[in-house]
C-alpha cells in the first residue's frame, strides 16, 4: 500500500558521549542528521526549547473509530481493493492499528501556538485583520463537518492510522493512511515512530514493509527510520500492476537503532510539538 505523503523532519541538538553536537532546529535542512557521529549517545538528549505541544495524539483503533479508518483509507488509497475490514481487524491477535487523534483539549489553551483545532496550517491572524482565532476556528470546524462524515460530534476525530501485523518476530507495517487536510503536518511520521515503538515493545526484531517504486518520499522517509530495500514484488499492485520495494529494518532491538529512534523521535517534537502515544 501507498503511504501518505510525510514531511521531512527537523534537527535537535544531542549530546554524544565526547563532545556536544549543536544544530539548529530553525534552520539546518534534514541533511544535518548525516553529520551525526556513529557512536553518538542517547544517554542525554538535550531538547531545544519549546512550547508547542502536538494537536495529534496515538492510541489503539476502537470499534468506535472504524468508520472514520475506513474513510481515512478511501481517502488516502482510493484504488484500494479489497477494502481493509477494520471491525473484523480488531479480533485480529496478529493484527495492531494506531491511530492519530486530535486532541480537542488544546483548541482553548494553545491557540497561541497556531493550532487550527488539528488543520494543517498556520493560524496566525495579523493584528488588524477581522479574522480572528475564533472565526478561523469555526470555518475549519464547518469544513471538516463537510468532508469528514464518518466522523460526527461528540467522537474522537481521527485524521490517520497505522495498521502493523505481528508474526513470529517480524513486525509487517501494512498501511499508513492519512486525511488529505492533515498531511504535511507531522502526522505520518509519528504514526511510523509510534508503529516502530509499539514493535519494540512486543520484541519483535525487524519491521517490514511494501512500498511502491514510485513513492520516493515514501522511501525517503522509511530509510531515514532505519529501513533498506531487501528485494521487489514484481506486479504487487493491483490498479495498476505497478512493482513495490520491500523494505526491512535491522535488528530494532539493538542499542544503535533505538538510539537513532530516540533521535529522530526528539527531532519531531522539537519540530511539531511534543505527543502523547498510547502504543497498548
Amino acid at each position: 500500500m501507498q503511504p501518505a505523503t510525510v514531511p521531512e523532519i527537523a534537527c535537535v541538538r544531542i549530546k554524544p558521549q565526547a563532545a556536544t553536537l549543536s544544530i539548529d532546529v530553525h534552520r539546518c535542512p534534514e541533511r544535518a542528521l548525516d553529520r551525526v557521529p556513529p557512536c553518538y549517545s542517547m544517554s542525554a538528549v538535550e531538547k531545544l526549547p519549546q512550547q508547542k505541544i502536538m494537536p495529534f495524539a496515538l492510541r489503539p483503533l476502537q470499534e468506535a473509530d472504524t468508520a472514520q479508518a475506513a474513510e481515512i483509507e478511501r481517502d488516502a488509497f482510493p484504488t484500494l481493493f479489497p477494502p481493509t475490514p477494520f471491525r473484523r481487524e480488531l479480533r485480529n491477535r496478529m493484527a495492531s492499528y494506531l491511530v492519530a487523534t486530535r486532541r480537542d483539549d488544546l483548541e482553548t489553551r494553545h491557540e497561541d501556538l497556531g493550532f487550527a483545532d488539528g488543520v494543517s496550517y498556520d493560524v496566525e491572524a495579523p493584528p488588524n485583520s477581522p479574522l480572528s482565532i475564533s472565526r478561523l476556528l469555526s470555518n475549519a470546524r464547518g469544513f471538516l463537518a463537510k468532508r469528514n462524515a464518518a466522523w460526527v460530534q461528540g467522537q474522537h476525530y481521527i485524521a490517520g492510522f497505522l495498521g502493523i501485523w505481528y508474526m513470529v518476530d517480524e513486525a509487517h507495517l501494512v498501511s499508513v493512511g492519512v486525511r488529505t487536510e492533515h498531511r504535511g503536518c507531522g502526522i505520518g511520521e509519528l504514526l511510523v515512530i509510534g508503529g516502530i515503538e509499539q514493535a519494540i515493545e512486543r520484541a519483535s526484531a525487524t519491521v517490514t514493509l511494501e512500498v511502491r517504486v514510485s513513492n520516493d518520499i515514501a522511501q525517503s522517509l522509511y530509510n531515514k527510520y532505519g529501513f533498506s530495500e531487501r528485494g521487489v514484488r514484481k506486479g504487487y499492485y493491483t490498479d495498476n500492476r505497478e512493482d513495490a520495494l520491500i523494505m526491512t529494518t535491522e535488528d530494532i532491538q539493538s542499542t544503535e537503532f533505538r538510539d537513532r529512534l530516540l533521535f529522530l523521535s526528539a527531532a519531531h517534537q522539537a519540530r511539531w510539538g511534543y505527543s502523547d502515544r498510547l502504543l497498548s
